[in-house]
């Protein structure tokens, strides 16, 4: 049996934690430098400014007895923490949706280069779930698409350039969080038909993966014909030691999801949680929680340490793992000021490359494209919490800058607006052209009601799928739907400039549309 402290710091080396704010505060710079924690995921109320976030991932690292995992869920679309101080960057169905793994690749590089610049060693991107329920809460857009074999092909791409460009891509949800009708973030999210269905959809991409991916995400998704009872694959040795060791054949770093999913600690709270997990075979805990609850977690596995009920071995086998990929004796001395002056100079360039991946990527769903000119317009658009869906905006601007007189108004709706709000809109905008903005509307089912409302009482409709494509199955197929295949502000700019620009759309869904229950 080692030394106390040393038991200590290998189990902390398998904790990630998340901070509170801005700043390292006191509290997790001393779990870093005591090797309590061996690494610190950030998300996006953790930035302020490019100087800001630069400053912060060098005092992470300097605080650190380790060489410290940084890491951030940069995926692009949806689900981006920089691109307010970076570049952002397209949604990996939007990707896919150009029909090209070498913006895949372009995407990675711009992505992998500005994180290494910035010293963050370790991206949980790309996702190679298969897109196969047009429900799902969480998924959608993140997911490249409804093919395995699609998925398979641009995250290959996206592995090799990430590894390129020094940063440790994880791929993620395994086994596979596409066919959920669950978030997990709020509960177990479940995956319930037959192992051989499983093992040719959601494992397909793992298995193609699984020899090139250095490392891994294992998510809070019950697989029923693999686990009898409700257990996750975070929590599953027969999921991660059986299938994807022995049968898929990975060998690299498994990641846990952010244990301070509901999907998790409803049921076994934080700390025993976190047990099971190393005891399952999982190498490196997500703990994005307080310092005192990280701490909490740290003694409860150096508990069962001491206590037999944890083998020694399997602390020491997840370090071996995770020193591979992040050695100590190559910890990094950063020095912000030189890095974020490279930065600074790459970022005209690096835009300039991921709007012309944008270009490429929105499509036309059905019916023919139309341009946006001086003739008045009315965007409607869905208050969302999280998105702007700035389109009006952004056309205006477009069309001013090529010397046109915008006749631009925006009008605003629920995200899952009721019957009254409906008929009137669809009196208030009678026989008006219109570009009607959806998000999800399948999953709002008011957003249907209003698009078919609206196809009825105005001149001319445009609909635009702000995210997932199925939503253009609210209404015929003779009215024009467009998709950007991404919520993001730098979507809706780049389709602004298209429709302005009389550019046409030419990219192609890459999810199969027509078994979509998103009709009804």
């Amino acid at each position: 049996m080692p030394a106390d402290e040393s038991i200590e710091k290998a189990v902390g080396r398998l904790l990630v934690g998340r901070l509170p704010g801005k700043s390292l505060d006191a509290q997790f710079e001393q779990l870093l430098k005591d090797g309590t924690a061996g690494g610190i995921c950030i998300f996006k109320d953790n930035v302020e400014s490019l100087q800001q976030l630069s400053e912060l991932v060098e005092r992470i690292s300097n605080a650190s007895a380790f060489n410290p995992i940084i890491c951030v869920d940069q995926e692009g679309g949806a689900v981006q923490r920089f691109d307010d101080v970076i570049s952002p960057l397209p949604s990996l169905m939007a990707l896919a949706a150009t029909g090209n793994e070498k913006y895949a690749e372009t995407a990675a590089v711009v992505n992998g280069k500005q994180l290494r610049a910035l010293g963050v060693n370790c991206v949980l991107s790309p996702v190679v779930d298969v897109a196969s329920n047009p429900l799902n809460p969480i998924i959608g857009t993140r997911a490249f698409s409804s093919d395995s074999e699609t998925v398979s092909r641009f995250a290959k791409a996206m592995l090799e350039a990430f590894m390129q460009e020094g940063v440790v891509p994880v791929i993620k949800h395994y086994p596979g969080h596409g066919d959920t009708g669950q978030d997990s973030h709020s509960e177990l999210a479940v995956i319930d038909r037959s192992m051989q269905s499983v093992q040719e959809l959601e494992l397909k991409p793992f298995r193609d993966c699984a020899r090139l991916a250095p490392a891994l995400l294992a998510g809070h998704v019950w697989l029923t014909s693999y686990e009898e009872k409700p257990l996750p694959a975070t929590l599953s040795s027969k999921l991660l030691e059986g299938v994807l060791r022995k049968e898929l054949g990975f060998e690299g770093l498994i990641f846990t999801d952010d244990m301070m999913m509901k999907a998790i600690t409803n049921r076994y709270g934080l700390s025993e949680s976190a047990l099971l997990a190393v005891e399952a075979g999982c190498d490196v805990l997500l703990l994005c929680s307080s310092a005192s609850e990280l701490k909490d977690a740290h003694q409860h596995i150096i508990d069962a340490v001491r206590s037999g009920r944890l083998k020694e071995e399997r602390i020491r086998t997840a370090n071996e793992r995770i020193e591979k990929l992040f050695p100590n004796a190559k910890k990094p001395s950063i020095d912000h000021k030189s890095r974020l002056t490279q930065l600074k100079g790459w970022l005209e360039d690096d835009n300039a490359r991921v709007s012309t991946i944008y270009q490429h990527a929105i499509a036309l769903l059905q019916g023919k494209f139309q341009n946006v000119s001086e003739e008045p317009l009315t965007v409607v658009v869905p208050n969302h919490p999280r998105y702007p869906l700035p389109l009006a905006r952004f056309l205006q601007e477009q069309l001013k800058f090529n010397g046109l007189k915008p006749s631009i108004e925006e009008i605003r709706y629920t995200v899952n607006p009721d019957n009254t709000e409906i008929e009137q809109m669809a009196s208030r905008l009678k026989d008006r052209n219109i570009a009607l903005v959806t998000f999800r509307a399948g999953l709002n089912k008011g957003q249907l009601e209003l698009a078919r409302s609206l196809e009825k009482s105005a001149s001319n409709l445009i609909g635009i799928a702000a995210d997932i494509p199925y939503d253009c199955q609210a209404v015929s197929k003779s009215t024009t739907y467009m998709c950007t295949f991404d919520p993001s502000d730098k979507a809706m700019e780049e389709l602004a400039v298209m429709l302005v620009r009389r550019m046409g759309a030419s990219g192609k869904c890459p999810v199969e549309l027509e078994t979509s229950p998103v009709k009804g």
